[in-house]
């Protein structure tokens, strides 16, 4: 980009600073947003259900007054009275008091009405009548139905019968004996002034809710005409009738989607209740319109914070790109290899920063001094390790019968040592285990059961200058019992001891080879490759001695190694000749 062109540090810093305090008031809205229309959802739910356990407990405590009303009615002396007429006066004083009730009636036990507000209804069979022959019993209440015997005695719209409560108490004689049964038909509209009650009082909240009372088989007893008498399936409708309560957002039979509040009612006192279910419910968008209208709130507010944070980000630029440009100038010095000085009247950060600045100079000279001692170390190594091929490729040329055989000697040296050199890479070059060292050239020599190959001693680290010597030892011992030793034959075993003893020169490790069961054993004729290596190499790389027990029973090979500084000494043991400079120690 052309230097000119390049929008100024202020700029971008203000505009940086205005964009986080955008993302970060709107993220912030958001989650208020959220979190507060959660919270408002469900405190408009809990008020729905509120209502509904408001018209619930009203129903309960209305049902209450009139349930002991026709018991104490039952016990008046009016209504106890053998007297028809003093019977009738008494029913009408009655009607005249609760005018709720479309008909009150005495029916003695032969179940024909004796005495009755309505006049013609004096005379009717009532006996099979569930209030009769529950009142007669004990005080009865029955569930909402259709007028039947006044349906055509009452002034009212045939396209709209009458509904009515059935209450009932038996009434006794003053000698205590069953008289009759004292019934009333409670016109349901008195439910219907509870609803329209709890409607104007609920308005200002919660404007255009329907209210609805259900039967226990949840059919639709109070609610829009258009409901009446049929079941709904929505799922407050199935809560409330298992007896729970609250409140659920869902969608109805007309595919709209509301949110009812819902509940059981449970009776009152001694009055048992009918079961009934009670749902208040309102469209979903009226209902959440307060949630709408918070959240218009919410992101006005942030898009205001978020310009005034852009206002402010433009003026506090310039207060932090002053020392920037100063500390501009510090890293161009440091680009330069000058020094670095904290700038005057900088804050604390930019001091940091720039203090940070000259500790990296420092850790990339330090970096750089480290990379050429890596590449001296790997330089050496890989000189070691090209020596001790060497060695490997010129000492197995001598024993070799054949160039057949000696490829396959020189491969499997080659892959011994490639063995110990995995192990040292897994572990930095750091220390190995002797135990690891062993079980991973001897490991394919065992059978499934492991007791041909037995290794018994402590936990022993050896550094590189120890493992790669010893690895290659433990892989001509394995080769030579594998060729003519133990491992020779199915019944031959190989047990490897070890130990560490302390003296002046420091730790010395003590390790016995011990093959039993292989072919009878006799002395070499000629000393080889393996032979060199376990006797000449290790005293020289190791500061260590070596025996070789050619025992008839079986080879035993005695190692005393050193544990101590690595030394510089060759790998193998090779002797320099004339003219050719002496294998390098790893």
């Amino acid at each position: 980009m052309v230097a000119g062109r390049r929008p100024s540090l202020r700029l971008v810093f203000a505009m940086t600073i205005a964009v986080i305090g955008l993302v970060a008031t709107a993220a912030l809205a958001i989650l208020a947003s959220r979190e507060t229309s959660e919270r408002l959802r469900r405190d408009i739910g809990a008020d729905l259900a509120e209502l509904a356990t408001h018209m619930a407990d009203n129903l309960d405590r209305g049902m209450y007054e009139r349930w002991r009303d026709i018991q104490v009615a039952a016990a008046l002396d009016g209504v106890r009275d053998s007297s028809p007429g003093v019977r009738s006066a008494a029913i009408e004083r009655l009607r005249a008091t609760y005018p709720d009730y479309a008909a009150i009636l005495f029916v003695p036990p032969d179940g024909v009405v004796q005495a009755a507000t309505i006049p013609k209804v004096v005379g009717a069979d009532v006996g099979k009548r569930d209030y009769f022959v529950e009142g007669s019993k004990a005080p009865f209440v029955g569930d909402v139905h259709d007028a039947i015997l006044l349906a055509n005695l009452l002034a009212n719209d045939p396209r709209d019968p009458p509904r009515f409560v059935d209450l009932a108490a038996p009434v006794q004689a003053a000698d205590g004996s069953f008289a009759g049964v004292l019934a009333a038909h409670l016109y349901w509209s008195w439910a219907e002034d509870l609803e329209r009650a709890l409607r104007r009082a609920a308005h200002v909240r919660h404007p255009e809710i329907d209210v609805f009372v259900l039967a226990r088989d949840g059919t639709v007893l109070l609610g829009p005409r258009e409901l009446l008498k049929t079941v709904p399936t929505a799922r407050s409708a199935r809560s409330a009738a298992a007896g729970t309560g609250g409140s659920a957002v869902e969608t109805w039979a007309d595919g709209r989607t509301y949110l009812s509040g819902y509940t059981r009612t449970s009776g009152y006192r001694d009055y048992p209740g009918l079961g009934w279910s009670v749902l208040v419910r309102q469209d979903a968008d009226l209902a959440f319109a307060a949630v709408g209208q918070m959240q218009r709130r919410i992101a006005i507010w942030g898009a205001l914070v978020a310009l005034l944070t852009a206002v402010l980000a433009w003026f506090a630029a310039e207060i932090v790109v002053r020392p920037l440009r100063t500390l501009a100038g510090s890293a161009a010095a440091l680009g330069r290899g000058e020094p670095i000085a904290v700038p005057e009247g900088a804050t604390s950060e930019v001091g940091q920063v720039a203090d940070a600045l000259a500790a990296a100079a420092r850790e990339l000279d330090a970096k750089e001094r480290r990379q050429q001692l890596l590449i001296k170390e790997l330089n050496h190594r890989v000189k070691n390790t090209l020596a001790t091929v060497q060695a490997m490729a010129m000492l197995t040329g001598r024993s070799a019968p054949t160039q057949e055989a000696y490829r396959e000697n020189l491969e499997a040296r080659i892959m011994a040592l490639s063995k110990t050199h995995n192990l040292l890479t897994a572990a930095a070059w750091e220390t190995v285990s002797l135990h690891d060292l062993l079980r991973t050239e001897l490991d394919p020599y065992d059978d499934r059961s492991g007791r041909r190959i037995v290794l018994d001693g402590p936990s022993v680290p050896l550094s590189p200058r120890v493992a790669v010597p010893m690895g290659l030892a433990a892989h001509e011992l394995a080769t030579n019992a594998a060729k003519y030793g133990a491992l020779s034959v199915p019944e031959g075993c190989i047990r490897v001891s070890w130990r560490v003893s302390d003296d002046e020169a420091g730790p010395r490790l003590h390790l016995v080879w011990k093959e039993t069961g292989g072919p009878r054993v006799t002395p070499p004729a000629r000393k080889g490759f393996g032979s060199r290596l376990l006797q000449q190499g290790i005293a020289r790389d190791l500061d260590g001695e070596t025996h070789l027990d050619f025992a008839p029973e079986g080879l035993a090979c005695r190692m005393l190694v050193s544990l101590g500084e690595a030394q510089t000494k060759p790998v193998l043991p090779l002797e320099p000749r004339r003219g050719r400079p002496a294998i390098a120690a790893l």
